[in-house]
């Protein structure tokens, strides 16, 4: 609790809607009274007032709060941010900072924690009750599109296994039917089952590939150090397994670490790599290569090759769902992959970007943020 007096605000919901339970996070005793008494006079019901960031994580945990405010500069070794984010990694409760300092700094680390509010001192009352409302309406409207996201997802999975079933059949019989039943078939009864071994086999795909796309949308980021070249060694090395005859020479940096999920770079990789191989496939002799480079006072990924190359001008939905710039009779694809890779480079607070000719391979660079 703040120095001084003992302090009791806590009072309980009466009538038929019941008040919004606020915690105060404060360690300032005059200002918590303050608080204490505003936020009453507007009608909320205030569950109790802590100092630290210690106690705040286990009040929070215990009293299960409408909403948060909390102080920034607290008593203890923990600061609000750090409170807000194990609070934050804990339970879906929303939190307003209220802080006298908003320096680059600051905002920087609060935003990290995914906040409903910041609110700079000294503030009034009018003020204090929009944040309030806004951050217990916006937390309302994310919990109820979470639940939509989830009901969507289960659905989408629903429908994607359905799909692949009769899929699978269709690859299944109409490959035993070829290779058995050849001579009764005839060349035109074979070019007709392959044809539809072949559809079949491309749907598939393309539904793995959408689901694949939707993982990469929702998927929560673990950010560690990662090593880029060890995946795309990784990834090359089953391209080339995959292949065996094909000529391509690999060069990949000895190491290039970045902060980001490894998983999702890993998905990344996989595109960026397969695309690079795929459209490299018409030469003898082709060359891939992984590695960092300087581009506008800053260290870049990329991803090139000496393969067939696009006109640049048609790229201005290079990175969007279904986009192609070879026909299907070129090269096989569904038309995801860029698009895969740059949801994960966004997830990462970075960019993506392509140079390239026709004729003259592709450099896919990225960078992601700090």
């Amino acid at each position: 609790m703040p120095s001084g007096p003992a302090l009791d605000c806590t009072s309980s919901s009466g009538g038929e809607r019941a008040q919004p339970r606020i915690l105060i996070v404060e360690d300032e005793f005059v200002v918590a009274c303050d608080l204490c008494d505003t936020l009453e006079d507007l009608g909320y019901a205030v569950v109790d007032v802590v100092a630290s960031g210690e106690e705040a994580i286990a009040r929070a945990r215990s009293a299960r709060p409408s909403a948060i405010l909390m102080d920034i500069r607290l008593a203890g070794e923990m600061d609000g941010i750090q409170a807000a984010a194990r609070i934050r990694s804990e339970q879906d409760v929303p939190i307003v900072f209220l802080s006298a300092h908003s320096s680059e700094d600051t905002l920087r680390r609060a935003t990290a924690t995914d906040p409903f509010g910041y609110l700079v001192k000294p503030f009034k009352a009018p003020e204090l009750r929009c944040a309030i409302q806004v951050a217990l309406n916006k937390h309302e409207h994310t919990t109820r599109l979470a639940t939509a996201n989830r009901e969507l997802e289960a659905f989408s999975h629903s429908v994607a296994h359905d799909l692949c079933v009769p899929l699978r059949s269709i690859q299944g019989f109409s490959e035993i039917l070829i290779r058995d039943h050849e001579d009764a078939l005839g060349a035109e009864g074979v070019d007709h089952l392959t044809t539809m071994h072949h559809a079949a086999h491309r749907m598939r795909r393309l539904i793995d590939d959408l689901m694949r796309l939707s993982r990469t949308n929702r998927a929560e980021l673990h950010r560690a150090p990662v090593d880029l070249a060890v995946l795309a060694r990784a990834s090359l090395a089953r391209l080339a397994a995959a292949e065996p005859a094909r000529r391509v020479a690999v060069e990949v940096a000895d190491a290039i670490v970045v902060l980001g999920d490894e998983a999702l770079l890993a998905i990344a990789l996989d595109n960026l790599l397969g695309n690079a191989w795929k459209f490299t496939s018409k030469r003898a002799q082709a060359t891939i290569q992984v590695g960092t480079a300087r581009r506008g006072g800053a260290e870049v990924c990329f991803v090139r090759d000496d393969g067939v190359g696009f006109d640049l001008a048609r790229a201005g939905k290079l990175f969007s769902a279904f986009q192609r710039f070879h026909s299907s009779a070129e090269f096989d694809g569904t038309g995801l992959g860029l698009a895969i890779v740059h949801r994960v480079i966004q997830r990462h607070g970075g960019r993506i970007w392509a140079e390239t000719a026709v004729d003259a391979g592709a450099a896919f660079y990225f960078a992601l943020s700090p």
